[in-house]
């Protein structure tokens, strides 16, 4: 299992690593709507999505690592802390997601679910289950 959390975590490191160059093109630094206010600030909240639906239970924060090691760590690092192996050649880098720690369920959600900034959107590839299944992991790294 862990070998092959390790092989997405580099094929997704590897596909942002290619994207890359278009990402930097886009101009997303600091003064950028998209970009994340610069020496690891971290944008305002996107407009919520909802009240996570799901209790924090086990089985479903079991379920949001899974997610969030195969989608998330490549550029959010295991701890969350914005250090995965693609961040470096990301401009901006990823923030903290401790810095996240205000917002809403339903802001986390959203930002998941639609991107923005060079997060792409997820909601075409996980299911509103899985999405808050991660938000309720992201809460146990804020911790």
């Amino acid at each position: 299992m862990k070998a092959l959390v390790a092989m997405a975590t580099i094929a997704a490191a590897v596909a942002l690593l290619a994207l890359t160059p278009q990402i930097r093109g886009q101009g997303m630094g600091p003064g950028h709507p998209g970009g994340m206010g610069g020496m690891g600030g971290m944008m305002a909240p996107p407009p919520s999505i909802g009240k996570n639906p799901l209790k924090a239970t086990q089985a479903v924060v079991a379920k949001g690592k899974s997610l969030y090691d195969a989608n998330c760590v490549a550029c959010h690092g295991a701890g969350g802390r914005g250090d995965g192996p693609a961040a470096a050649a990301l401009n901006p880098r990823p923030p903290d997601m401790r810095a996240a720690k205000s917002w809403s369920d339903g802001q986390i959600a959203a930002q998941i679910k639609n991107g923005r900034g060079i997060m792409p959107p997820f909601g075409q590839t996980l299911d509103s289950e899985s999405i808050w299944s991660l938000v309720h992991y992201v809460r146990r790294l804020q911790r």
